[in-house]
């Protein structure tokens, strides 16, 4: 069985700190991981490429933001086993029509993360 780990991928250390507490009261067995930009998250991923990974990304982001990670992990020559979703305060409809066209994103969330939203993933 593949190992899961939870990537934070965003760049408010208040909002990671919130969404850390949401996310071990419902995942507690979990590890979770806090990375600041979409790079460091790609380079994480290549590293540790047999582990299942829920991940919760920003779009607005230094160095690599949201919509460039996610160019950038579907031209990966290996495919990796995630499961994606926006996770931001962007209230653009531009942003939340490109989520919806997405492939790789599951869901368009506003932050901060709420727990009732991972009782549902957890179930399903």
């Amino acid at each position: 069985m593949k190992m899961q780990e939870i990537l934070l991928i965003d760049d408010d250390p208040v909002i990671n700190f919130i969404n850390k507490k949401v996310v071990e009261s419902e995942f507690p067995h979990d590890r979770i991981i806090i990375l600041e930009d979409g790079l460091s998250a790609i380079e994480y991923i290549r590293i540790n490429p047999g582990k299942s990974y829920l991940v919760f990304l920003d779009i607005n982001m230094p160095i690599m933001n949201g919509w460039e990670f996610l160019e950038a992990i579907s031209n990966e020559p290996k495919k990796f086993d995630l499961k994606i979703y926006m996770l931001t305060s962007s209230v653009d409809e531009s942003d939340k029509n490109k989520a919806r066209e997405n492939k790789q994103v599951l869901s368009y969330l506003s932050k901060p993360l709420k727990t009732d939203f991972l009782k549902e993933i957890k179930i399903s």
